[in-house]
């Protein structure tokens, strides 16, 4: 099975946010991207993406996080994109009640570092906001007008995964 069959064109989706980033003057190449966020609009959709993206994944954690189960995936092979930047992991939230969304790929997570209030005083004014996730998480976001979201963080998800206490599992040893 291919990851396209499974989350779609993940290439022209992150084009498409780069250059609505551009567009913005905000400019992320040479930056690390953390993960892409994938949204599904039922239970049942969430846990079949789940079981299949298992299957293409290293390691893998379910924990429950804002009310909601949320997958994060280590892909066994990075996803490649323009510039030669590299993506391992996937975040698949659970959808809830009181949020619906369509299905698909939702975010990209960048990775400013200990750049990101720099960053955030220099974009207040394109910034959307700044999401509170807690101690470890409080990434700054654009939503574009598609609905898509770049956010930007100081640390990894995978730094956030492992300061939270979540444990991944390997798959298949």
């Amino acid at each position: 099975m291919r990851i396209e069959n499974l989350i779609g064109d993940y290439q022209a989706f992150v084009s498409d946010l780069l250059f609505r980033l551009k567009s913005c003057s905000i400019d992320i190449f040479g930056m690390p991207m953390s993960h892409l966020l994938y949204r599904t609009a039922t239970i049942s959709e969430y846990e079949s993406l789940r079981n299949q993206l298992k299957t293409l994944c290293s390691k893998f954690v379910e924990t429950q996080f804002n009310d909601r189960a949320v997958s994060i995936l280590i892909l066994k092979k990075p996803l490649v994109f323009e510039g030669g930047v590299t993506v391992s992991m996937i975040e698949l939230p659970a959808p809830r009640p009181v949020h619906m969304y369509p299905s698909g790929l939702e975010s990209i997570g960048i990775i400013l570092g200990n750049k990101l209030p720099q960053f955030i005083q220099q974009y207040k004014h394109t910034l959307t906001g700044i999401k509170d996730h807690g101690q470890y998480c409080q990434p700054a976001f654009i939503t574009f007008d598609n609905d898509k979201t770049a956010k930007f963080y100081d640390i990894s998800l995978e730094e956030i995964v492992h300061l939270q206490g979540w444990q991944l599992e390997e798959i298949g040893k």
